[in-house]
C-alpha cells in the first residue's frame, strides 16, 4: 500500500509539474498595466458610520482632483456604492462574485469593471450574489487570499484601488483586508463606534501577523461629527487621541445633508453640491491621502 502511494504522488507531482509548466508558458489571461495601486480598504465593524460615504467620495475626490486612475471595488453586499453613484455608473461590467468564486482558471477584476461619468473612475457592478459568495468563500482552500490574487493584473492599470468592505469581520472584508496595503477605518463619535474600531485594530494585527505582513492603517477617520456639540466632541476627541494618537487623521467628517441627498440623487457630493461643508471636507481628506502615499 504504501509503495502504490509513493507510485501515485510521484504520478500525480509530474503531472502538475506538467501543469505547472504549461501555465507558465501560457500568456496571462489579462496584459499587465504600466501602474501599480495602492489598495485601500475602506472598514468598519459597525454599519452607520459613514463608511460607503466614504468610499464613494474619496475615490471621486481622488480621480477628479489629483488626476488618479481609481478602481472602487464594492465588496459589501448591500450595493450601497452603486446606490450612491446610480446616475453614473455605466451600464456593463459582470459580478464580482463570480470572480471571487471562480474555481481554477485565474479571473481577474479588471474583466468585470465598469466605468464611470467621473473621468479616471471605474467601479464594480451592484452584485446581488454576493451574499452567496460569502458562504462560498468558507469552503475555499486560501479562501483569503482570492481578491488578493485577482488584483495582481488589476492593480497594474490603476493608481488606486478603493474597497468598500462589510461592516463586518467575514470573509468578504477579510479578503478585502488582506488584499490591502492600507485600512482607512471610519469611526463616529460613540462608545459602540470606537469599541468596533479597536476591535478592527485587533483584528487587522493578527492579519499582519499572519496573512499580510504588508497591510497598515492609514487612520482612523472621525465621521458624523456634529458642530454643535463642542464640548462632547472635544471631551470624545481627547479620548480618540490618547488611545489612537498619531493614527487618528486630521480631517474630520461633520454631519452635512448634502451627503445623505448626494447619495439619495445617485451622484457623488462634488457633483450634487461642489460648495458644500461635506465637499471640501472629503476633497481635503484626499489631499491628506495622496500625501501619505
Amino acid at each position: 500500500m504504501r509503495a502504490l502511494l509513493k507510485s501515485g504522488l510521484r504520478r500525480f507531482a509530474h503531472a502538475l509539474g506538467e501543469n505547472e509548466q504549461t501555465s507558465v508558458h501560457s500568456p496571462p489571461r489579462l496584459p499587465a498595466g504600466d501602474r501599480r495601486a495602492t489598495v485601500l480598504a475602506v472598514a468598519t465593524q459597525k454599519g452607520g458610520v459613514g463608511k460607503t460615504t466614504t468610499s464613494v467620495n474619496l475615490a471621486s475626490a481622488l480621480a477628479r482632483f489629483h488626476g488618479k486612475r481609481v478602481l472602487l471595488v464594492d465588496l459589501d453586499p448591500q450595493g450601497h456604492v452603486n446606490t450612491a453613484l446610480q446616475q453614473v455608473v455605466h451600464k456593463g461590467g459582470g459580478r464580482l462574485s463570480d470572480v471571487l468564486t471562480d474555481d481554477g482558471t485565474g479571473r481577474e477584476v479588471l474583466e468585470i469593471v465598469t466605468a464611470t461619468g467621473i473621468p479616471g473612475l471605474d467601479v464594480t457592478p451592484v452584485d446581488p450574489r454576493l451574499g452567496a459568495a460569502e458562504d462560498l468563500l468558507g469552503t475555499r482552500i486560501g479562501k483569503e487570499f482570492i481578491l488578493r490574487d485577482a488584483l495582481k493584473i488589476t492593480r497594474t492599470h490603476y493608481d488606486v484601488i478603493v474597497i468598500d468592505c462589510p461592516p463586518n469581520l467575514g470573509n468578504l472584508s477579510l479578503n478585502g483586508l488582506v488584499a490591502a496595503d492600507r485600512v482607512l477605518i471610519p469611526c463616529d463619535p460613540s462608545p459602540l463606534a470606537l469599541s468596533g474600531a479597536q476591535a478592527l485594530l485587533s483584528a487587522i494585527g493578527q492579519i499582519s501577523r499572519l496573512l499580510n505582513p504588508d497591510i497598515d492603517v492609514l487612520g482612523l477617520l472621525m465621521t458624523r461629527v456634529d458642530g454643535r456639540n463642542v464640548t462632547l466632541n472635544q471631551a470624545i476627541m481627547a479620548e480618540v487621541e490618547e488611545s489612537y494618537g498619531d493614527a487618528v487623521v486630521p480631517v474630520q467628517i461633520g454631519i452635512n445633508s448634502d451627503l445623505a441627498k448626494a447619495q439619495h440623487a445617485g451622484r457623488d457630493v462634488f457633483e450634487f453640491a461642489p460648495d458644500s461643508r461635506g465637499a471640501t471636507q472629503y476633497r481635503d481628506l484626499a489631499t491628506w491621502v495622496v500625501h501619505q502615499a
